[in-house]
Formats: C-alpha cells, structure tokens, sequence
C-alpha cells in the first residue's frame, strides 16, 4: 500500500555536499520520486521505498519503460541522503532507481543494540535475508515505469553489498543482470537457490540467460573482510557458477565511498574514505550498468 512520503522520517544528513559523493559529478536535476510502502518476505512486516526515475528518459523510451537498480543501504538503513541521492543519481542515467529497506522501522539506526536485534535473525538466515532482498525485487519489476523485459541491477553499500549478492546467490530474480558490492560484507554464507544456474526461461526460443555478474569493490585494508574471508566469497562464487569480478583498492579501508569517514576514530575502527577508489568505483560501475552486466565492459573505465 502507498503511503504519503509526508508521513514518513526525515532523511539522516551526514553533513557533507552532495557533490563530494560518488555521484556528486552526475549532475543535480530533480528527478521525479515517490515513497511508499511494501511488505517483507513474511507477507506482514512493513518496509519502505523510496523510487527515483527521470520523466524524460521514460517518455524518450515510447512505451518500453526504463531498466531498473536496487540500491541497498548499509548498517544505519535507507532513511538517509547518501542512499537517495544514489538513487537520484542513477535516474538521471536511465534507470528507475528503489532503495529497498531490510530494517522496516522507518528511520535510520544508530544504536548496534537496536540494530542487532532487526538484522541479527537475518544474518542468521541467510535465505530468509535473501527473500528480504527478493520482495524488494519483485515490488521493483511491478512499478509501471520499470520495461517489463528490462534488465535488472543491484547496488549495495556494506550490508548493502552482502544484500545484493545474497540475492545473486539466490539465483530466482531471473532479470537480475548484474549487482555491485561496494565495500560489502564478503563472505560465503548458505543461501539455498531458488533454481539452478543451467535453468532457462520457457520460451525455447530464447538464448540461456547467463547468471548474474558480480562486480565487487574492496579495500585490501578493510579490517572487516581479512583476506581469507574474500578467498571464501570467491569460492562460493565460483560454485555458484556466478561470474565476479573483484577490484581491490590498495590500502583502502572499509566505507571507502562515504566522505565523512575522515576522522581518526573512523580509522581506528577500520573506516576510511578514499576519493580515488570512490570515483573509481563509480566510474566502472556506471560502465557496467552500460554493459548491460558484463564484466569485460568494466576495464575501459579502470584507467
């Protein structure tokens, strides 16, 4: 059901100007958007979304509607700027860009206590974290504005990268094309797939889908993911059989997108910004949308 954005929580600032952002160079053309209500995997819990799309690209496209991402939002939720200006930012680029919500509490959460008890049954369960991830993909392709053979994309920060892999993982969002880790949480958890990679759409006549690239984005310094850890979400991949590409960032800390972790205490907690890897990142996952999800489409962005 729809709810007036009027009744919902004012967005968390951090503090910092929009065009010191990823995707601050993008421009800062107000785009169209509305937030609204959807409901969890479990069919009662409420959560909220917030959708962005550029009236002009969807008039442009005469009926066929645009592409579609998720943006998934790190430990805090999606109630803040930095995720719906991503949003905004990729509207302004063609897609109809939705912040899905994995909390359902409707503002950010600053408390680990607090944050704990919402996140901890679904890092516990990690198909069930995933069918959260799903019901934000399947209220996505049900948007009018979203072509209902366009390709499908997943963007995450953080929680947010382990959200849009465990819905790789889960292999049943069959237009997912390709999804992007920035600085998420790598690991190989149990995710029990939907269907099998060697599944083909009903339609005979159609090439085989190839599975949903993974494009990850990590800081060899984030303490939160030793290199072991990385080595495993790899192998996990590979079984999979999802293609992945993995870009590491020298020396970079965990949370390398977001512009306020300047502080030392940020760095003493393993969080550290870094314009180079931030624009860098972007710049190729820009290519990669472009590509449609192809990995090779990245490398003409890495110089």
């Amino acid at each position: 059901a729809a709810a007036s954005s009027s009744h919902m929580s004012p967005l968390f600032d951090a503090g910092v100007p929009l065009e010191s952002l990823p995707w601050g160079s993008d421009g800062d053309g107000a785009m169209s958007s509305r937030r609204f209500q959807y409901t969890a995997e479990d069919g009662t819990k409420t959560l909220e979304a917030y959708f962005a799309w550029d009236p002009t690209a969807l008039s442009n496209s005469k009926g066929a509607g645009l592409p579609g991402v998720l943006v998934a939002h790190t430990a805090i939720g999606p109630q803040e700027v930095f995720i719906h200006s991503c949003c905004d930012a990729l509207a302004r680029l063609g897609y109809c860009a939705f912040a899905l919500d994995m909390f359902g509490v409707g503002s950010c959460v600053f408390d680990k206590s607090e944050r704990d008890a919402l996140f901890g049954p679904l890092r516990l369960d990690r198909t069930k974290h995933a069918r959260r991830v799903e019901a934000a993909y399947e209220t996505l392709v049900e948007q009018p504005e979203v072509g209902t053979s366009a390709d499908i994309f997943g963007v995450g920060f953080c929680l947010g990268g382990m959200a849009v892999l465990d819905l790789a993982r889960l292999q049943s969002a069959k237009r997912l094309a390709g999804v992007v880790s920035f600085h998420g949480s790598l690991d190989r958890p149990k995710v029990e797939a939907s269907r099998t990679a060697t599944d083909t759409t009903t339609d005979t006549t159609t090439e085989k889908r190839k599975n949903t690239s993974c494009l990850l984005f990590h800081g060899t310094s984030d303490p939160f993911n030793p290199p072991a850890q990385v080595e495993e979400c790899l192998a996990g991949l590979d079984e999979q059989k999802l293609p992945y590409e993995l870009i590491e960032f020298p020396g970079v800390l965990h949370g390398f997108t977001r512009p306020e972790k300047i502080k030392p205490e940020d760095a003493e907690a393993g969080f550290g910004y870094d314009e180079r890897a931030a624009a860098k990142s972007w710049e190729m996952t820009k290519a990669f949308l472009d590509a449609g999800g192809r990995l090779q489409n990245c490398s003409a962005a890495r110089s």
